[in-house]
């Protein structure tokens, strides 16, 4: 018995040392860049810490020293890349460095069920398949009413939150997410989810469930598990279905009430062309959910986090809110229907966005492209084929060497005080990659228009509307452990 025990530990420790030395030891190429411990990606499963906390401990210092590091993540090792000029190169050479998204990199995860091959991580002739279909329904004119009245709403809804909370604090995620769904749903993809009108809308119930059962770290790190048929996992891909065809399912049925009504649709709009794809046979049922299902997390998830971010940093700086606020009422847009002419000559508006997006940039992390042959990174990094790389755009947008001492601090002004000053800058920081929120090179992010768009009208109406503080009992977290609290104090010319 005894030295049945004794060789059982021994088998115990074989497998350990194979599994560390299979997918654990980091990967001796490139060998002039350090590795970020693999247990650091999994320390939120064994303990409450913020992430950006994780960040500045174990990833920052050798992040920015080297321009780059071996990070673990998705059950494999990957170059992240933080060094501007590197990723200039990147964004140029896309067919070197390639989009390689979940369904390709961890094929039978539930991460690569939800988002599936899209026009975000697709390359060549999908791509370009994709691109044909989406790009016109995100570069034509949005439904500026359509967005102004639902911003009105919100603040309706923030009206009846702070009577009900008294003295306390509103919590601003939900009706901000509420918010911003049916901004997406509507005015890009022409359905109504009902998500502002009801809480438990089931598009507001479905998105919450998928959330949870989705990103969690130890199937993350490691997505072997979601072979296995552990309960969660098995509830996770049931929720992920019931997600894409309540999408689905809305779209078709505002399309036929449409026709059925004698309404016009919008020809060009994205979420007729998608079914115009799915119908004429360009694309199959697969193409079409996977679409549709990228098209609404990125169109009113990333919007959603800028709108949390900028109204956090607006009540951290109330001299900037004030500033803010008097540019607004200087201009007397109408509450209604904004002309999106009169954005273009609001610099501080402009400027409160571009900082916003630059600090807290809504994809912190992204790590979606593949070495199509062995690479030499910025002349001295030796990247092997076959290699995943992504970037943190948190680092970069805040890398000193690119922004000087005052990177990590909330200043608009560095943009300039004019709009053309303004774009000027903010151009030129796109193309030497100090400024990557967007993204770059040919795949930057398709709905840039509409985000910025619609953060304006969102941000003129907010801050017409209230004065905006942050609740004291809330924890300050990048990650926090309640929702965002806020007092949201109504101004007299409120809506």
């Amino acid at each position: 018995m005894f030295v049945l025990i004794i060789e059982l530990l021994l088998l115990g420790v074989v497998l350990l040392a194979t599994l560390y030395y299979t997918f654990l030891l980091p990967p001796r190429y490139p060998n002039n860049i350090p590795a970020v411990p693999f247990w650091v990606a999994l320390i939120p499963f064994f303990k409450d810490v913020d992430q950006s906390d994780i960040f500045r401990r174990y990833i920052q210092q050798p992040l920015q020293t080297h321009g780059a590091v071996k990070l673990f993540f998705g059950a494999q090792w990957n170059i992240l890349v933080h060094k501007p000029a590197y990723l200039a190169e990147i964004f140029k050479n896309e067919d070197v460095y390639q989009k390689s998204g979940n369904q390709k990199k961890i094929p039978h995860s539930v991460l690569a069920q939800f988002l599936g091959d899209n026009i975000i991580s697709s390359h060549g002739d999908a791509w370009r398949n994709y691109q044909s279909v989406v790009k016109p329904g995100l570069q034509g004119n949005f439904d500026t009413d359509r967005i102004a009245h639902n911003a009105l709403q919100l603040c309706e809804l923030l009206k009846e939150s702070q009577r009900i909370a008294g003295t306390k604090g509103v919590s601003v995620q939900e009706l901000l997410q509420r918010y911003s769904v049916a901004n997406c749903s509507e005015v890009i993809l022409q359905t109504n989810l009902n998500a502002l009108d009801s809480a438990s809308a089931p598009i507001n119930v479905l998105q919450s469930a998928v959330k949870r059962e989705i990103f969690k770290p130890i199937f993350m790190n490691f997505p072997l598990l979601d072979r296995l048929p552990f309960p969660s996992r098995v509830r996770a891909r049931q929720m992920v279905n019931r997600f894409k065809n309540e999408l689905r399912r809305a779209l078709v049925n505002s399309q036929k009430h449409c026709q059925a009504s004698g309404l016009a649709t919008l020809t060009d709009g994205l979420g007729r062309r998608m079914l115009d794809a799915k119908n004429s046979g360009m694309w199959n049922e697969k193409q079409l959910l996977d679409n549709l299902t990228v098209a609404f997390v990125a169109g009113q998830e990333n919007p959603q986090l800028c709108m949390i971010s900028t109204l956090y940093l607006l009540a951290m700086h109330p001299e900037a809110q004030e500033k803010l606020y008097a540019e607004i009422q200087n201009k007397q847009l109408d509450r209604t229907s904004p002309d999106p002419d009169a954005f273009q000559d609001m610099p501080f508006l402009t400027a409160v966005i571009y900082e916003s997006l630059r600090l807290f940039p809504p994809i912190g992390q992204l790590v979606n492209r593949k070495a199509s042959e062995d690479v030499l990174l910025g002349g001295s990094i030796a990247i092997p084929k076959g290699t995943y790389l992504g970037y943190n755009c948190y680092s970069t947008n805040r890398d000193p060497a690119a922004w000087g001492p005052t990177a990590d601090s909330f200043e608009p002004g560095r943009w300039g005080d004019s709009m053309v000053a303004i774009q000027k800058h903010y151009r030129l920081r796109r193309a030497r990659a100090e400024f990557i929120s967007f993204h770059g090179g040919r795949r930057a992010c398709l709905g840039e228009k509409f985000a910025v768009l619609q953060m304006r009208i969102t941000l003129v109406t907010l801050i017409r509307a209230f004065s905006w503080s942050l609740d004291p009992s809330w924890v300050d977290r990048k990650t926090p452990v309640q929702t965002l609290g806020s007092f949201a104090t109504p101004r007299p010319s409120s809506c």
